[in-house]
């Protein structure tokens, strides 16, 4: 958590953060995304503090929840000491959980609430002939609504869960499933929206090809090697097949939604997108680690610190002899003293406005964009 923090109060928002910002100050919904981390925003906004612990607070505190879920998670699995402690590194400290640990996204509170379902599913799975709980039922309903009212997958991954739940009271399978489908009239655009974003195609430069997707899911499938380490995301794969049904059918649905993505549009998909998938690989990783010798397990442990170690110095002081366009982290400086890194990584239209309204208070072009968004979204329905 110091680290997270540190890093929190040494960058600026991203533009990301800022766009969210935004859209809690002035009121209104966001078609890209539903509303829950609008209203935490809205929430946290206020007081002397800085404006970037005030919308990083919920990336601190629920990657913390994470973190703790997972160790959870890897216990009841079977992991011995070795593997949990593995888990929590893994969990806390790999390129992607670090990145949000400090940066608040959708996925802040996505990730813990299917963290808790998953381990409520194995609560409601009691070994051989014992009694199904019934209890869980509403534990499991209320994580998925919420990570539901954060982004739009937790609506498969509840079909998901609830369908390979087998040995789960019929309370609990129903509670997976229906959990998130509570929240569809609060993001139905959100499910339009990224439905077309996700399949709707157009996107790779000079139009679809098959070479192009190719090389679209190579790029996917290196990206989740380098954001969780190669080594752990091959042994959590290979571990899988001993995993519960949930969890593989949980990894395999993602995975399928995630690499069918970068086939229809012939891009890769957002790193990101298969993030729920990971947690149980990386559960079924930990497990397979424990049987391993302790300078094996350190060694898969080095696979994910020293990329961070780099990655986190270069977060808060560039040094890597990256070009802008190329530096995911060039987008996190400069907004609040007068520069405008446009040209990083995953600037999109909405960024500088965005940033010009948190650190400057020039707002009316982000809300000429919320209009037009809002405009052109009714306008598909």
């Amino acid at each position: 958590m110091p680290v997270h923090l540190g890093l929190a109060l040494a960058t600026d928002l991203s533009p990301d953060e800022a766009y969210y910002l935004c859209a809690a100050r002035h009121g209104g919904g966001i078609a890209d995304h539903p509303p829950l981390v609008l209203w935490l925003l809205a929430a946290s906004d206020r007081g002397a503090a800085p404006v970037e612990l005030r919308v990083r607070i919920w990336a601190v505190v629920f990657s913390l929840a994470t973190s703790v879920a997972l160790v959870a998670l890897a216990r009841a699995r079977g992991a011995g000491r070795e593997g949990c402690t593995l888990a929590a590194w893994v969990g806390s400290w790999a390129l992607l959980p670090t990145a949000g640990g400090f940066v608040t996204t959708p996925d802040t509170v996505l990730l813990p609430a299917i963290a808790l379902a998953l381990l409520v599913v194995t609560w409601a799975e009691p070994p051989g002939r014992a009694r199904r709980p019934v209890w869980p039922a509403p534990v499991a309903g209320l994580a998925l609504l919420a990570g539901a009212l954060a982004k739009v997958v937790a609506l498969p991954v509840g079909v998901l869960l609830g369908a390979s739940s087998r040995r789960a009271a019929p309370a609990v399978r129903l509670a997976l499933a229906a959990g998130p489908l509570l929240a569809l009239p609060l993001l139905a655009p959100s499910l339009r929206f990224q439905i077309r974003h996700a399949y709707g195609g157009g996107e790779a430069p000079g139009g679809w090809s098959a070479a192009g997707a190719a090389g679209a899911v190579i790029a996917a499938i290196a990206a989740q090697a380098a954001l969780w380490s190669p080594i752990v995301l091959w042994r959590g794969l290979r571990g899988l097949g001993a995993a519960p049904l949930p969890d593989r059918a949980l990894a395999g649905g993602l995975s399928v939604l995630v690499l069918g993505s970068a086939l229809v549009r012939g891009v890769p998909p957002e790193p990101n997108w298969w993030a729920p998938a990971a947690l149980v690989v990386i559960v079924a990783a930990v497990v397979e680690a424990g049987k391993l010798s302790s300078r094996a397990r350190r060694a898969i442990l080095w696979t994910v610190l020293l990329p961070t170690a780099i990655a986190g110095a270069h977060t808060v002081r560039p040094f890597l002899p990256l070009p802008e366009r190329a530096d995911p982290t060039a987008r996190l400086h400069g907004w609040s003293h007068g520069y405008e890194p446009a040209e990083a990584a995953g600037v999109g239209r909405y960024g500088p406005a965005a940033e010009r309204c948190v650190y400057r208070g020039e707002c009316q072009e982000i809300l000429l964009y919320f209009d037009e968004m809002n405009l052109h979204e009714g306008s598909r329905r």
